[in-house]
């Protein structure tokens, strides 16, 4: 009966949706009528209202079909009144009246409880203010093709494995649509942290990290709308192949007005695209292929680097800033008591130029004695007092322009961070070093800046100067964030200044762990104020698919992740991945499956399987080609599959992944991409291509 109720009232509750629709854009065609101008200027008021309008057309655009996917019944236990509504995508209807002909936003606090709230007495926070209810009904409803197909009334817990299993059946574009739907417990509690908290998530793969990040942006955006506008959010994720992943979401979220880079992308627009950056995985494959020594590369992300960076600092402003003030042939001032005037701490260098100037100016200015500064070092006798005058009159006006000339600085960060390594050795002691410096500079001789070079570079751009536009950022969002070196967060700490952080990864697909943080406890103690949040649950993969990537979990000597207890079939092995092979495997699931990823140990394998599968049509996914597509089958190394998830997985040389530290976690990382399907094939000397 139940559901027969929900079938039919859906029906009202879409005509009601076509309704507000109609209304909205009757409202845009008012607000298009509003003067353009007004006494004081722009009509800001008109372009806000007409922004916020469109925003709601297109969520209804968008959902306008599967409006709502939860019913909420609960009394207020202070007032006695009872609310009886719907849980969707926007809020429509009066939600004070005593019907269900309402549908209220998930992202508003009263939708805490559909998330968070037990059956029976519980409560839920808005506006700073605990509001203590009855819950009698908290139902789950399953819309698809314009009906209501299914429904389901939790009981006691806030969810269940059983509830689950039906949403993370799907494939992986459907999935992504169910995800407001499904949200846990211990996911909606990172996702409504108050705004200013920074937090740190440690999570399994396939616990939904990424959801969790995205889901707490739309979130922020929704509930602080006063506190903090959508160009002042920065998601930094780990490459464009990710950022592809992820724009169709951020979209369905109503969070893509946020900024949204790389952490590639973040440097080069600081540094230019005068240098090619190589990847992690480029300049690692170019010291293993020609048995290079890559300690060196730990060793430059260490916080033992920065202390070097800042002692050449300390010698580089001695070496702008301490020198004699010489204005028209007369030495003004000594060099020590110039340097005085622009020893400033924390300060960088272009600030220490600036208010050193001024504080300067102003001294010379009201020194009483300012003869005497002024004839220290010379002969009165030969001196015109009239130049010395002219000398004061210049310092005085605290003339920045004039003094900056008298003080040579250079603001390319990569020649300041070439300069440090041609003096490294003045710095610190380093078994490599001869290593270190050769490569290093042999990298920008050819116009490459290598991954592990990327973190010094951008802590010497917040040495140099103040980034007006970084330092808007208010809120930043890091995502697979376990693959930033110490150096990295030290760094990101001080261009984005004003930031609150919320940080996601998982120290176990730590790809290459000699260049990545060692604990969670070293970024909470550089970003300051923080909690490290636990998702120790995977809803992504089977049992069997989990099964085997706790074996290598177990290798790597950590504790083992659970999932939701779902099956889909066993693990498959072949003895070989010949191009008949893999077609075989492909035309075996095709029908099944749309999403198929043929996965890579690294490039030279890539490479490998692209000539040995080229009969297969495959579409490959490189840096060259960072479309994603959902419904295609792809050929792709382990580090671009990295946060990434697909229907079905094929190792492409199960028998590469050797038993050190670096393979394994390589492994680990390629077996938790797959959702429903893992197959491992091995190669084989004598298979035919």
């Amino acid at each position: 009966m139940n559901l027969e109720y929900e079938k039919k009232k859906y029906n009202i509750l879409q005509d009601m949706v076509n309704k507000y629709y109609d209304e909205l854009k009757k409202d845009r065609l008012k607000a298009l009528d509003m003067p353009i101008e007004t006494d004081n200027g722009f009509n800001v008021e008109r372009e806000q209202l007409i922004d916020d309008i469109d925003e709601k057309i297109e969520i209804l655009k968008r959902h306008c079909h599967e409006p709502y996917f939860a019913k909420l019944i609960f009394k207020d236990k202070d007032d006695d009144v009872e609310f009886n509504g719907y849980i969707g995508r926007l809020s429509i209807g009066d939600i004070g009246s005593t019907d269900d002909n309402k549908i209220v936003d998930w992202r508003a606090p009263i939708s805490d409880l559909y998330y968070n709230g037990r059956i029976g007495d519980t409560q839920y926070t808005a506006h700073g203010k605990k509001f203590n209810v009855n819950l009698s009904l908290k139902r789950q409803i399953n819309i698809k093709d314009n009906e209501v197909k299914s429904i389901y009334d939790f009981e006691d817990a806030v969810s269940s494995d059983e509830f689950l299993k039906p949403f993370l059946a799907q494939g992986a574009d459907n999935r992504l649509k169910s995800i407001v739907a499904t949200i846990q417990e211990e996911q909606n509690k990172i996702i409504r942290l108050p705004l200013y908290q920074n937090c740190i998530v440690q999570g399994v793969a396939g616990s939904g990290k990424t959801t969790v990040a995205l889901h707490r942006l739309s979130y922020l955006m929704y509930n602080y709308k006063k506190s903090i506008r959508p160009q002042e959010f920065l998601i930094i994720s780990p490459n464009e192949i990710f950022m592809s992943y992820i724009s169709n979401i951020l979209i369905d979220l109503d969070a893509d007005k946020s900024n949204s880079y790389s952490l590639i992308k973040v440097i080069q627009n600081l540094i230019g695209y005068e240098y090619k950056i190589l990847s992690k995985h480029e300049q690692f494959n170019y010291l293993v292929k020609n048995n290079i020594s890559y300690n060196y590369l730990s060793f430059k992300n260490k916080s033992i680097f920065k202390t070097a960076l800042d002692n050449y600092f300390f010698d580089l402003k001695q070496k702008i800033f301490k020198k004699p003030l010489i204005i028209n042939g007369i030495e003004v001032l000594d060099k020590e008591t110039v340097f005085k005037y622009f020893n400033g701490r924390e300060e960088t260098i272009q600030q220490l130029l600036l208010h050193g100037s001024k504080k300067l100016g102003l001294a010379l200015y009201y020194e009483d004695n300012i003869k005497n500064l002024a004839t220290n070092n010379i002969n009165n006798s030969n001196v015109d007092l009239q130049k010395k005058f002219s000398a004061k009159k210049i310092i005085s006006s605290s003339n920045y322009g004039y003094i900056k000339k008298l003080f040579k600085i250079q603001n390319n960060p990569i020649k300041v961070y070439i300069d440090f390594i041609n003096h490294i050795d003045q710095y610190i002691d380093f078994e490599e070093m001869s290593i270190l410096k050769k490569y290093t500079l042999k990298n920008f001789k050819e116009k490459k800046v290598a991954f592990d070079d990327l973190a010094s570079i951008l802590y010497i751009i917040s040495k140099l100067d103040e980034l007006p536009y970084y330092n808007s950022i208010k809120y930043v969002f890091i995502d697979e964030a376990q693959d930033l070196s110490e150096l990295m967060y030290i760094s990101l700490k001080r261009i984005f200044p004003k930031a609150v952080f919320a940080i996601f990864g998982d120290i176990s697909q730590g790809i290459y762990s000699y260049e990545s943080i060692e604990n969670w406890e070293q970024v909470q103690k550089i970003i300051g104020n923080s909690e490290i949040m636990y998702l120790n649950k995977s809803y992504r993969t089977s049992i069997e698919i989990m099964s085997e990537a706790n074996k290598v979990l177990q290798k790597l000597g950590n504790p083992p992740a659970n999932n939701v207890i779902r099956s889909a079939g066993k693990v498959e092995y072949y003895s070989n991945n010949n191009c008949e092979q893999i077609q075989n495997i492909i035309n075996s699931y095709s029908n099944e499956y749309n999403n198929i990823a043929i996965i890579c140990k690294d490039e030279t394998q890539l490479k490998q399987a692209s000539e040995n599968l080229k009969n297969l049509n495959l579409t490959v996914i490189d840096e060259e080609n960072i479309s994603y597509d959902n419904k295609s089958k792809i050929l792709l190394t382990v580090q671009t599959a990295k946060g990434l998830e697909f229907d079905m997985v094929i190792i492409y040389d199960y028998s590469s992944f050797n038993q050190n530290l670096l393979d394994l976690r390589l492994l680990y990382v390629a077996e938790t991409r797959a959702l429903h399907k893992l197959v491992l094939c091995s190669y084989e000397e004598n298979n035919t291509k």
